[in-house]
């Protein structure tokens, strides 16, 4: 419970700086305050998973907490760019982008919750398992393909165009150092678990 207070809090401030930096139209300032979120999340996700080997929790609770910290990300990012483009700037596909954001945090959200649900009823349910650890995979190698996509199309480093009703800069921002954060945390969890699963393997050998 006091995790998921944490993570509230997080959000809520994280939403608020991300809006205010973009009513300021400072493009450096909103980069800034977009990177320092974006790894301020993936630096307590990397800390909170790796708190939770060193304690041998249980995989299903690990997996969950990877999966809850990426929904995080997605809803943040759900969030900013809602409050930013219904309120402040102008771009017109910002909509489209909203909903697959909050779609996706939903779902990874939704994923934990059963990966919670099973780990409260004694189950240990190898393919949800197996699909946690796909599921960083798919993100981990889809959030590096879109930081390399804006930096080839020069959408990042952002700069702010002169077309008024395209100020897609905001977004370009939330869109990079929301990846970056992805995959930051899914890189850590699929690292951990590589090593957690050689280690138990050692032990298993050194038994036999």
């Amino acid at each position: 419970m006091a995790s998921l207070v944490i993570w509230m809090i997080t959000l809520t401030i994280s939403l608020a700086a991300i809006i205010l930096s973009a009513a300021a139209g400072q493009p450096n300032i909103h980069t800034a305050v977009a990177a320092l979120i974006g790894l301020s999340i993936a630096g307590m996700a990397v800390g909170e998973n790796r708190q939770q080997r060193k304690a041998g929790v249980q995989e299903n609770i690990v997996a969950a907490t990877t999966a809850r910290a990426m929904g995080l990300v997605w809803v943040w990012g759900a969030l900013s760019l809602f409050v930013t483009y219904y309120f402040i700037l102008s771009w017109k596909e910002w909509l489209v982008f909203t909903g697959v954001f909050a779609l996706v945090g939903i779902l990874c959200m939704f994923f934990a919750a059963t990966l919670e649900r099973d780990a409260e009823s004694g189950r240990k349910d190898e393919t949800m398992l197996n699909l946690a650890k796909y599921l960083s995979i798919g993100q981990w190698v889809g959030m590096l393909i879109a930081m390399l996509g804006l930096i080839i199309d020069g959408k990042f480093p952002v700069t702010v165009g002169k077309n008024i009703g395209w100020q897609d800069w905001a977004a370009n921002n939330i869109f990079f150092f929301g990846a970056l954060s992805i995959a930051i945390i899914t890189a850590n969890a699929l690292w951990t678990k590589h090593k957690n699963e050689q280690g138990n393997g050692n032990v298993a050998g050194h038994g036999a």
